[in-house]
């Protein structure tokens, strides 16, 4: 039984909202969520849980940051709203651009902001198709891999390749010149071999798909450092090299989705820093303000914005650069600096990984363990030794239970394995890090 003022927001729920990754007219629903506090959240019916999963791996520094909230009072009492459309500006979107370049990875220091990750991505397709385009070049097609999620819009949904193409589902005719190169995930190997045997050839593989595709084709190859929706699976350590080399030799654009790993997530403040790979391209939100407002950007190398200079732009939304929320990232980004809070995800991540593979691996249910920094990722199956997955509903089912114990995280179900994601924010102490594990480790160990 619940309250009569939860039964009240339940009903409204269901009469007039449309959920997202939902059933449109689900009668199932909950929780609702009222109020949170660094990383936990409390529900209507005063239900108190932690936030591993950082709000959709969005919430990424936590709830309830004084610094950033003041920011946004601040910026709501001087400027609203302010374009950034043809030949205007505003000063907090400058002085953001400004601190972004700090810090930016070398060579990514032009952007065009936008509200958030789709945005983000349907503006790097673009603007490489553009560059292309004033070349004189031919070059359209766009390469990502399959697993990948970057995002929903009819432009940038073709790259999306989670499972057997869930997010395709009844929105044909998708967008042509999108074209899936095999993932990463080595548990679950499309050619079926074994790391390091293997040498590498979902990577190499990229190159064949440009081979075919034709070289004189391919705009650009999109990749997430870490395959986020698919369960957050990290790469073998050569495979960016790799495929950084592949792209340059058939001068094609690299972009790096960086929009679950970006601001700290993997441990370090951009994720490709781990391979020191570059990209030509790279696509930022979630964490750019921890989604205190809708925010993001799409960082373009020199070699693409000089290419660019003189040519008109037909591209932009109504909000892109808006200035409040440009006034929380700068705040978020002071913050990310001030408290450590890349150093805390390294170490904070590191502490779980040991204790993943300490303990938890072991478990007759348990797969495979993998991601990076506080991204982490835990393969259930039924049977360790045939691999075999639980089923959606049964995972549903359990995610639900786990969250009647205090823990909410979030599940990948691809078409062929069932994954748990470990996504607390990057403020999480190690001392809150065990107390999420130490629910986290029955229930798993509890779940047949």
């Amino acid at each position: 039984m619940v309250s009569k003022r939860t039964e009240e927001l339940l009903t409204l729920d269901r009469r007039y909202l449309i959920h997202g990754f939902g059933v449109v007219g689900d009668e199932e629903l909950g929780p609702i969520i009222e109020r949170a506090e660094g990383i936990r959240c409390w529900d209507t019916e005063g239900n108190a849980y932690f936030d591993a999963a950082s709000q959709q791996t969005s919430n990424t520094l936590g709830h309830g940051q004084k610094d950033i909230i003041d920011a946004i009072c601040q910026q709501v009492r001087k400027l609203q709203f302010a374009h950034l459309l043809a030949k205007q500006s505003n000063v907090p979107i400058i002085e953001y651009a400004r601190d972004l370049a700090q810090v930016s990875p070398p060579g990514l220091k032009h952007f065009f902001f936008n509200n958030g990750g789709t945005e983000a991505v349907e503006t790097s397709f673009k603007l490489a198709r553009l560059y292309w385009w004033k070349q004189d070049k031919s070059k359209y097609k766009i390469i990502s891999l399959q697993n990948a999620f970057h995002g929903v819009g009819l432009g940038s949904v073709p790259a999306t390749r989670v499972g057997s193409g869930t997010f395709w589902t009844g929105f044909a005719p998708l967008a042509p010149g999108f074209i899936q190169a095999p993932h990463f995930y080595c548990n679950r190997c499309p050619f079926h071999l074994k790391y390091p045997s293997c040498d590498i050839l979902c990577a190499h593989y990229v190159e064949e798909t440009i081979r075919a595709e034709g070289a004189d084709s391919v705009a650009a190859c999109i990749v997430e450092p870490v395959l986020g929706a698919a369960g957050n699976i990290a790469p073998p350590p050569e495979y960016f090299s790799i495929v950084r080399q592949i792209c340059t030799d058939h001068d094609v654009f690299l972009i790096g989705d960086e929009i679950q790993t970006g601001f700290g997530r993997t441990g370090k403040l951009w994720a490709q820093e781990h391979w020191n790979v570059k990209w030509d391209l790279m696509t930022i939100a979630k964490a750019i303000n921890g989604c205190y407002l809708p925010f993001g950007a799409t960082l373009v190398s020199d070699r693409i914005f000089e290419g660019l200079k003189g040519t008109m732009l037909w591209h932009g939304f109504t909000q892109h650069g808006n200035p409040v929320s440009a006034a929380a990232a700068k705040a978020a980004l002071k913050l990310i600096i001030r408290d450590k809070l890349v150093e805390n995800a390294e170490k904070v991540g590191n502490y779980v990984l040991e204790r993943l593979n300490g303990e938890f691996k072991a478990l007759p249910n348990v797969s495979n363990i993998s991601g990076q920094g506080l991204m982490l990722g835990i393969e259930l199956v039924r049977n360790k030794t045939a691999g075999t997955p639980f089923d959606a509903a049964i995972m549903s089912k359990w995610q639900r239970e786990l969250l009647s114990k205090g823990l909410y995280v979030r599940l990948a179900q691809a078409r062929n394995y069932s994954r748990i994601r470990f996504n607390p924010p990057i403020i999480t102490t190690r001392e809150e890090a065990d107390e999420m594990l130490d629910i986290l480790y029955p229930a798993i160990a509890g779940f047949k």
